[in-house]
């Protein structure tokens, strides 16, 4: 303890008048209480301190989680854009056919596609998906793979998808 008093009397924080009474008070302290009553102060001391290390710990720890978790869903967003935007029929849509498709939101929407883009939706090897505001209009057609691997990752964002004929969607209806 002195030598933090004295390093605040040579940094000039305290004056050497300060350090005398302090040390003056611990003396009348320590009479005070006593040798147990010290001892205890010790404990209760150590007690504390270790709580605030514990509470430190676990606040620290949770950081972390949410610090790891912020992470990976950002990276799973990324892929999910870079899935998306690599997947995206950008030539399905320039077409006159109208395929009609229930949407999330229970609204039957649809959208303009070629002939090609029709028989692929109809056997499987396209699907319809919620765009994100990743790419151009509210829907984008993409191809089996790119839904296959959004299937993974966010699965609710499909909104039509045939397997064999097969619709595993809402909806969906050549026009």
């Amino acid at each position: 303890m002195s030598d933090l008093r004295e390093q605040l009397r040579k940094a000039g924080l305290a004056s050497e008048a300060q350090i005398r009474q302090a040390k003056h008070q611990e003396r009348l302290h320590a009479a005070e209480v006593g040798h147990k009553g010290l001892e205890a102060e010790r404990q209760a001391e150590d007690v504390r301190l270790r709580a605030e290390s514990k509470a430190r710990k676990e606040t620290d720890r949770t950081r972390e989680e949410d610090r790891k978790r912020r992470e990976q869903e950002e990276q799973a967003r990324e892929r999910l854009s870079r899935v998306i935007r690599g997947g995206w029929l950008r030539e399905a849509t320039a077409g006159s056919r109208r395929f009609f498709f229930a949407a999330p939101s229970g609204r039957i929407s649809f959208l303009d596609l070629s002939d090609v883009a029709v028989r692929r939706l109809t056997s499987g090897s396209a699907a319809i998906i919620e765009t994100l505001g990743l790419v151009r209009g509210e829907h984008c057609i993409v191809g089996d793979r790119a839904a296959s691997e959004i299937a993974q990752l966010s699965p609710e964002i499909i909104v039509f998808r045939s397997r064999g004929g097969e619709d595993t969607s809402s909806g969906g209806l050549p026009g």
